[in-house]
């Protein structure tokens, strides 16, 4: 009866909310790292010895930021992982900002496009013999991960308290010896961790 009541008034804590907020920033950085390779626009050229060519720029050359957010994405991870409380919630703020940053650019995107664009690399003297061709994947791809990055931080800030601290598993042997000793510290590991520490001392 002991053991049911402390496990109803166990906080909840959340292993798989965690991972899903990790699979979801995985994902948005996969997708910003294929939007960076994809191109977006392409023409097709004729060069002055008559061969016909396909040229366009890449995401990357359109949005040089999306390579450095994938990157910057996967670091998060790594910082949401390893921490816990406030920090982790700061680290949800920056997830969540580096999201509405691409929404914005995103919507810049559709409205502006490429029209800033100077031209692709070509042998001189070629000439365009079509317009311009748009592929949606990359802009879909940003626009999906951008979305992504908005759910994560958003999570992270709000549930951050249900998620566990995965670097406290690994704290020292002689410290966690040292906390063992402590009936206070060992009072406060219990609450940290989610458990009813009157209910684990009458087992």
């Amino acid at each position: 009866m002991t053991t049911e009541q402390g496990s109803e008034s166990r906080p909840a804590t959340s292993p798989r909310l965690l991972w899903s907020v990790v699979l979801l920033m995985l994902a948005a950085a996969a997708m910003l790292w294929g939007a960076g390779a994809l191109a977006w626009v392409s023409q097709r050229y004729r060069t002055p010895l008559g061969q016909e060519l396909t040229a366009g720029p890449a995401g990357s050359a359109l949005r040089p930021e999306l390579v450095p957010l994938a990157l910057a994405t996967l670091a998060a991870i790594a910082a949401v992982l390893a921490t816990g409380g406030l920090l982790r919630r700061l680290i949800g703020l920056l997830v969540l900002a580096e999201g509405g940053m691409l929404v914005w650019r995103v919507v810049d995107w559709h409205v502006g496009g490429w029209f800033a664009y100077t031209g692709p690399k070509v042998p001189p003297g070629s000439v365009p013999v079509a317009g311009f061709a748009s592929n949606p994947a990359g802009p879909l791809l940003m626009s999906a991960a951008a979305a992504l990055l908005v759910v994560a931080g958003a999570l992270v800030v709000l549930r951050a308290g249900r998620m566990p601290a995965m670097g406290a598993r690994y704290s020292a042997p002689g410290e966690a010896r040292r906390a063992s000793r402590d009936p206070d510290r060992r009072l406060w590991d219990a609450l940290d961790e989610g458990r009813d520490p009157t209910v684990d001392k009458d087992r």
